[in-house]
């Protein structure tokens, strides 16, 4: 009988026990049972493909992860609901003290196509949750609306990147660390058939190859 997906995950499990248990790591979790340091908030978005840890090599407590649905950030909007991807940066940014917060995208991604060929139908036939969390890139879809099919997603892919950056500019506390260079904000968009990473270039206005120095 083929092994199911969680059999695999915790047989997979049992291979990270092992080597997480060992002495390679004895000064790692001694640190990390402690707190947490890392340098590097990513906002990426939930698809099983896209993993910022495995796509830079970046070991445990380097990367603080927050997933959701299009790696969208919502403008600064302070009420009394809920806000998940809002709380995770206030804790980012206030208790850790990051110094860098990438937007990660990538290609093919649902939510963005749920923006731009309409989301599915609520599945309890009132609310979509989807509708309403993608409804805040749907200026991207605007923009590129026109563009011939085969390049409309990804287009709308990267000018929902810029919004989202843009967005992560209408916290104060951002805005405010950003001015004073103790932070710096990045959107980045993986292609997942080619392996490329690029970058926003502010700037120049343009995206271009992520490169190391």
């Amino acid at each position: 009988m083929k092994q199911d997906a969680l059999f695999a995950l915790i047989k997979g499990y049992s291979g990270f026990y092992h080597e997480y248990t060992s002495q390679k790591y004895d000064k790692y979790r001694k640190e990390a049972a402690v707190g947490q340091s890392p340098e590097i908030m990513v906002i990426s978005c939930s698809d099983s493909r896209v993993n910022a840890s495995i796509l830079t090599e970046a070991p445990l407590g380097n990367i603080f992860e927050v997933c959701n649905v299009a790696n969208i950030v919502p403008p600064y909007y302070p009420d009394s609901t809920y806000h998940s991807t809002s709380s995770a940066l206030e804790f980012a940014v206030g208790t850790l003290a990051v110094k860098h917060i990438i937007i990660l995208g990538h290609s093919g991604c649902g939510g963005v196509g749920a923006l731009i060929d309409g989301t599915p139908l609520a599945l309890d036939g009132e609310c979509s949750f989807i509708a309403a969390w993608i409804e805040i890139i749907k200026a991207a879809k605007d923009k590129v609306a026109g563009l011939p099919k085969p390049f409309i997603y990804r287009q709308c892919e990267l000018e929902a990147l810029k919004i989202s950056l843009g967005n992560l500019m209408t916290f104060p506390w951002i805005r405010e660390r950003v001015k004073n260079n103790t932070l710096s904000v990045h959107a980045w968009h993986f292609d997942i058939g080619s392996g490329v990473i690029i970058g926003y270039d502010e700037e120049k206005e343009i995206f271009l190859p992520i490169k190391p120095d």
